[in-house]
């Protein structure tokens, strides 16, 4: 696949996912429905966190979020549990935004660059480049598109 076209659906996906967030008030923000375990705030930040965990992480480049994002965003971390004030929707558009422009300033020309080790998502997939990584990346985003979704249509704002 050829580098142009993979940043290209990271900008459509990634554009999608900031029409979500520009649909979302931040009051829908923090409503946990029965049956789920995070917000939808919480997976505007986990999109944002989990890009820079995987793509810097892989890179060993370091994070360009406020270190703070980490703890409240990160798998495994539910809103129930935060102990500090998480960001308005404002600051995740914000970042949201700027690490799609990072991202091709960063990384265009170097989806081909090997890791030493592969970074490994359990047992069962292994990515040995930046562009494997990206492509499961854009995969991921996706997903928690469908999880906004859910919770939007949990609360009755969407059909």
């Amino acid at each position: 696949m050829k580098e142009e076209m993979i940043f290209k659906q990271m900008e459509f996906v990634r554009t999608r996912t900031l029409k979500a967030l520009e649909a979302t008030t931040e009051e829908q923000a923090d409503v946990i429905p029965e049956g789920f375990n995070n917000s939808i705030r919480w997976n505007f930040g986990h999109i944002l966190v989990n890009h820079e965990n995987l793509l810097a992480g892989f890179l060993q480049k370091e994070k360009e979020i406020p270190s703070h994002y980490i703890d409240l965003f990160n798998a495994r971390t539910s809103p129930r549990d935060w102990q500090t004030e998480p960001p308005s929707l404002d600051e995740l558009r914000m970042h949201l935004s700027q690490q799609i422009e990072a991202m091709r300033t960063h990384y265009q020309g170097r989806l081909e660059e090997e890791r030493e080790s592969p970074f490994k998502l359990g047992s069962i997939m292994e990515f040995s480049t930046l562009g494997e990584l990206f492509t499961f990346s854009n995969w991921h985003e996706g997903l928690h598109q469908g999880a906004i979704t859910s919770l939007k249509r949990a609360q009755g704002i969407e059909k």
